[in-house]
């Protein structure tokens, strides 16, 4: 089902405003609290429904890193780097585009995309 034809709720409303307007991608659990402070009858289930939805229609990127919970970024179009900190293992955003790195793959290896993270301490933890 196209998320076109999905009825509103202020459930739905409620998950999509926090997605969209934060500058960091967000675990499940911070969509959860987040969303619960606009609608307070939000269940986890319905936000791991909306999550699933969200991506099917490819409106939302699941980011995946070794030792982290998966966060979840709304699609903006850019090919940014991401930053986690080693202290409160926050992840954010880069403003600025990646660069294409040019790579070979080995034969029969098609490159369908790349991701870019630089690891250290954000400002709140100690960061310059």
């Amino acid at each position: 089902m196209s998320l076109g034809m999905i009825r509103r709720t202020k459930q739905r409303e409620a998950i999509t405003a926090v997605l969209t307007g934060t500058d960091r991608p967000l675990t499940a659990a911070e969509v959860y609290k987040r969303a619960r402070l606009r609608a307070n009858s939000l269940g986890l289930r319905t936000v791991f429904r909306r999550l699933k939805a969200l991506l099917e229609d490819g409106r939302l990127v699941k980011l995946d890193y070794p030792g982290q919970p998966p966060r979840y970024e709304w699609v903006d179009g850019h090919n940014h780097p991401h930053f986690i900190c080693h202290s409160c293992a926050k992840t954010f955003n880069f403003k600025k585009e990646a660069p294409d790195v040019p790579y070979a793959p080995p034969p029969g290896f098609h490159i369908k995309g790349q991701e870019v993270v630089f690891y250290g301490l954000c400002p709140t933890c100690g960061g310059e």
